[in-house]
């Protein structure tokens, strides 16, 4: 991208090969390119071999621009992806204190070097979590963003032992995994969302939704008011029609739509001014409405990594109460297209992985 620095070259001039672009666009933006090989340059450093990686709908929005505002592309070569799971190979002198080479890891890029769909990625301590030995690379790869998402939103609306809960659009990535942190980790009483009928509504029954909702032939703001939900999840920009659902002090908590100035100060200490007047103007005050006249809030929430809640998570993957939904696996870097052509479509039920090796 013009005007930006190049990927730092490896101390002994190694390569990899990665799925880049150099410019905003749409999926055929992207190409598997050959660049340099990161190293841990820094002491909390770790280099993971990449095993498998996920994609998520923030790739799409990062690769059309979206995100450049907010967070600018560091380098002329951008690689795609924040999601991996993969082997340890390489760590800096604090790093090496939390992780051994062979380590089985996965991992939620925060700083974005360069990116997860590589052959090898360079990340820190607080990004990491081991992965469980029962589950495979790829379905330890579909758990991180979604994963941790879900789990920190749900836990911004309170949610815990006898929620009532209303998470829509389970049969995704993101609410595939909500629906079983909730009851699963959380122990909420009740969880309802909404899904196509077939495939869609199996995901949600097999991950223990308590109602699903056929989104094609009900409005859920129309059959589920009154029902006294204690947090409304808003997953898809829906968060101007959840207030009747919600009980009186009820809570939305958004991760879609326009997000608000208190959520952008916790990501960017002191946002630019245009950011500020940016999210001013196009603040969700509808979904802010609908929460008050329930006497309870909306909130947005971005996401943070973190390595701990990887780690809680990990457990209850090794106990089978926590399983990965992969609705695709493309089956080489090389062929990745077949991941980004189902996630890009907007079909895809779970998530969309590359096998890498």
């Amino acid at each position: 991208m013009a005007g930006k620095k190049e990927i730092p070259v490896h101390p002994s001039g190694e390569t990899m090969k990665a799925v880049c672009f150099t410019a905003f666009g749409d999926s055929d933006a992207l190409s598997v390119q050959t660049i340099p090989k990161p190293h841990a340059a820094e002491a909390n450093q770790v280099v993971v071999k990449v095993h498998a990686c996920a994609l998520n709908p923030i790739d799409k929005i990062r690769l059309s621009g979206g995100l450049s505002k907010m967070r600018a592309e560091q380098y002329a070569t951008s690689v795609i992806g924040y999601d991996v799971a993969g082997v340890v190979v390489e760590t800096g002198e604090e790093a090496a204190k939390s992780f051994k080479v062979d380590d089985e890891v996965f991992v939620r890029l925060d700083a974005m070097q360069f990116g997860a769909l590589a052959e090898y990625v360079v990340c820190t301590v607080a990004e990491i979590g081991k992965k469980p030995k029962n589950i495979s690379f790829s379905e330890a790869a579909a758990i991180q963003l979604a994963g941790l998402t879900a789990l920190q939103a749900l836990r911004k609306g309170g949610v815990k032992e006898g929620s009532k809960v209303f998470i829509p659009g389970g049969a995704g990535g993101v609410g595939s995994l909500a629906i079983q942190i909730a009851k699963k980790m959380l122990k909420a009483s009740y969880v309802c969302t909404t899904a196509s009928p077939g495939k869609g509504t199996e995901i949600c029954t097999e991950a223990g939704a308590d109602r699903v909702i056929d989104y094609r032939s009900e409005d859920f703001e129309t059959v589920l008011a009154g029902e006294d939900f204690d947090m409304a999840f808003d997953t898809m920009n829906q968060g101007a029609q959840m207030g009747d659902l919600l009980k009186e002090g009820g809570k939305i908590v958004s991760i879609s739509g326009s997000p608000s100035i208190e959520a952008i100060k916790s990501i960017m200490e002191n946002p630019p001014m245009i950011v500020k007047f940016f999210m001013f103007t196009t603040r969700n005050r509808k979904a802010e409405k609908a929460a008050t006249k329930k006497g309870g809030t909306w909130d947005y929430i971005f996401m943070k990594p973190n390595g701990e809640d990887l780690n809680e998570i990990a457990t209850y993957l090794e106990s089978g109460d926590i399983k990965a939904v992969i609705d695709t696996e493309a089956p080489s870097l090389d062929k990745f297209k077949v991941a980004v052509d189902k996630l890009w479509s907007g079909r895809s039920k779970g998530k969309c992985v590359i096998k890498v090796v």
